[in-house]
């Protein structure tokens, strides 16, 4: 093979390694890309709420991505904004996974909302590190449609919310964490961040980011029936 044969297989093998990294890095549900955006918008699982749909840029909970609930009290109506996005879920025979609840979720609400409570499943993993393995594994297994997880004392590192992330990337499944109104002014990985509040009867929403979105808007919301049985916390 002559050197000139050698310089064009070369760099045709460099190409394929810069074109395979490239591929890798868009990949990321971090990097938000304009070409893809029309593709982003049908990607969207509805929230049930057409006025929050409206305001999403994929005009509903972004799939295969971290999506953070900054709420300071459990019980104010978090769960209820999730629950029609749930319900249709365990319709469609995809398993719900909460992990680490801070009180136990009440069944016939849930039931009466739509959700399959056979679909439903609660976790208690012991410690940070098998949580962590605990969320990354369901997240990227395909067989959960959305997880719903609770920060614990021990706030998490922002290597290991990156690796939940791609978890939920890779499993194309619904990650949704709360966490308390003090990591708002915190960088995060998260696709997509909103701050709830109570506000009467109604929850107040105020979307503080969104890749490929507008942020800053507030809206309200009507609260449900309570979800969680207050006299039985999980820990």
């Amino acid at each position: 093979m002559s050197s000139a044969e050698n310089l064009i297989q070369n760099k045709q093998l460099t190409d394929q390694l810069k074109q395979q990294r490239l591929d890798q890095l868009l990949a990321r549900a971090d990097i938000w890309q304009a070409a893809n955006e029309h593709h982003r918008r049908r990607n969207g699982i509805a929230t049930g709420y057409s006025g929050l749909d409206a305001l999403l840029a994929g005009h509903g909970w972004p799939r295969g991505a971290t999506t953070e609930l900054l709420v300071d009290q459990s019980g104010i109506g978090e769960l209820s904004l999730l629950l029609p996005a749930l319900a249709e879920l365990t319709r469609q025979e995809q398993m719900v996974v909460l992990v680490n609840p801070p009180h136990i979720p009440y069944a016939p609400a849930l039931a009466s909302a739509g959700v399959q409570l056979e679909k439903l499943l609660i976790l208690h993993p012991r410690g940070p590190r098998d949580t962590l393995w605990a969320m990354e594994q369901t997240l990227q297994s395909g067989c959960c449609g959305a997880l719903l997880s609770w920060q614990e004392r021990q706030p998490p590192a922002d290597r290991d919310l990156r690796r939940l992330q791609v978890a939920a990337r890779d499993g194309e499944c619904l990650h949704f964490h709360f966490r308390p109104q003090s990591c708002a002014s915190s960088p995060s990985p998260a696709s997509l961040r909103l701050q709830l509040a109570s506000d009467g009867d109604q929850l107040a929403l105020k979307l503080i980011k969104q890749l490929g979105g507008r942020s800053g808007q507030q809206m309200h919301l009507a609260r449900a029936a309570d979800l969680t049985r207050r006299d039985g916390p999980l820990h």
